[in-house]
């Protein structure tokens, strides 16, 4: 993963190495594998201390809303004050999260823990911001498809370990172990990650003005837009995935981290090996309708065919849309967006994100619930693909105005 190293065309000019990589590749996969450890099991925490389907959908959209309104604050402070600096706070604060979330008794502290967790979300746009810092843009997407392929990590290794250790030890393990990992992650970071030379050359006046300036032009606000919708239609799959297969499969917390397990697998595939490959031949307009036709694909498929040889093959395709799209967008968003305006605008685009993962945990719940009720148990999977249906002429539109300009 030694992305930054020995790099000629660096726009920094900074002499990275690999404990830089690497640590910017842990902060990427923490950030995640905090989120994702508690997959597998948060629904069944929550029942256990009394609560209710509704009342998890709540508590996956208290991390989101944290994240939608500290995302793009922290974010713009890395454009100003650095991304070194951002991302030793925010590491420091998601451990004392992850600890306060594993020694909840009680359910407000496990609304308490998810919060402050959804504050540190901004380490992914900074890091993203800090390989924007240092690639130029032909190098962006292969950079940030590793970047991609630590948070599938993330998601492979998370809800795996979340099911075996909730089931084996309790709900309170996993969490602690995410708690020691980011203080391990802090040390590290502190030590070994440097804050890019070309930070002092481009920062720039500290101004919410002059990001509103760049995210309000029709290109990048059409990709926000679009990155919206992916990241609502992808939730409400996440959020009803649990549920879903305990009620068609009868599947604990254990088989469920295992299925995410899978999922991730596949993403991980897509975004270090098969991205690079097909980056090669494809245009990223082009690569993002292609993710959103696996997805859509796969949704159809999920929400139709209860069968578990089917789930898995559906969710390999699943992963390689998700793959394709999340790198491709952050990609796009990147290279239409100045240089001193990098984290920001990422940043944005990361509350965006969170914003969608606070309001469909809720609406996927009430979705599921209401399908389960009227016999049709995969009614969220199909609520889904019809929000990504919804992306395709908000891209052609971009294509337009792209080509347009050119």
């Amino acid at each position: 993963m030694n992305f930054l190293a020995n790099n000629d065309k660096a726009l920094s000019g900074v002499s990275a190495n690999r404990s830089v990589s690497a640590v910017l590749f842990s902060v990427v996969f923490l950030d995640n594998l905090g989120f994702a450890i508690v997959v597998p099991y948060l629904y069944f925490y929550v029942l256990a201390l009394g609560g209710s389907t509704f009342l998890y959908g709540v508590l996956l959209a208290s991390y989101s809303l944290m994240s939608f309104i500290f995302t793009p604050l922290l974010s713009r402070f890395s454009d100003r004050y650095g991304r070194r600096k951002i991302l030793l706070a925010a590491l420091a604060v998601s451990s004392f999260s992850y600890f306060l979330f594993g020694a909840s008794q009680v359910i407000w502290l496990l609304f308490l823990g998810r919060m402050l967790a959804g504050t540190t979300a901004a380490t992914v746009p900074v890091a993203q911001a800090y390989v924007a810092d240092v690639t130029t843009r032909n190098e962006r997407l292969r950079y940030l498809g590793l970047l991609g392929a630590a948070a599938g990590l993330a998601f492979i290794l998370g809800p795996a370990l979340g099911g075996t250790l909730s089931s084996l030890f309790g709900y309170a393990v996993p969490s602690f172990l995410a708690s020691a990992l980011a203080f391990t992650n802090l040390v590290l970071a502190y030590f070994l990650l440097p804050e890019p030379a070309s930070f002092n050359i481009k920062r720039t006046v500290f101004s919410f003005r002059a990001l509103l300036d760049v995210i309000w032009k029709r290109k990048i606000a059409l990709l926000l837009a679009i990155y919206f919708l992916f990241f609502v239609s992808f939730v409400f799959l996440q959020a009803s995935l649990s549920p879903w297969l305990q009620e068609v499969f009868g599947f604990g917390a254990l088989q469920t981290g295992l299925v995410f397990f899978f999922f991730g697998g596949v993403s991980v595939f897509t975004q270090a090996v098969l991205l690079p490959v097909l980056g090669k031949r494809l245009n990223r307009l082009n690569l993002t309708l292609l993710g959103i036709v696996f997805l859509i694909v796969g949704l159809v498929a999920l929400s139709i065919v209860p069968n578990f040889t089917v789930t898995l093959a559906v969710a390999a395709v699943i992963s390689l849309g998700f793959g394709i799209q999340i790198v491709t967008l952050n990609t796009l968003i990147s290279t239409n967006t100045p240089e001193n305006a990098q984290g920001g605008t990422l940043g944005v685009a990361w509350a965006i994100a969170g914003l969608a993962q606070t309001v469909a945990p809720v609406l996927a719940a009430t979705a599921f619930s209401f399908g389960v009720s009227s016999g049709f148990d995969g009614l969220a999977f199909l609520v889904s693909a019809a929000i990504s249906v919804a992306t395709v002429p908000l891209i052609l539109a971009f294509k337009k105005i792209s080509e347009t300009m050119q």
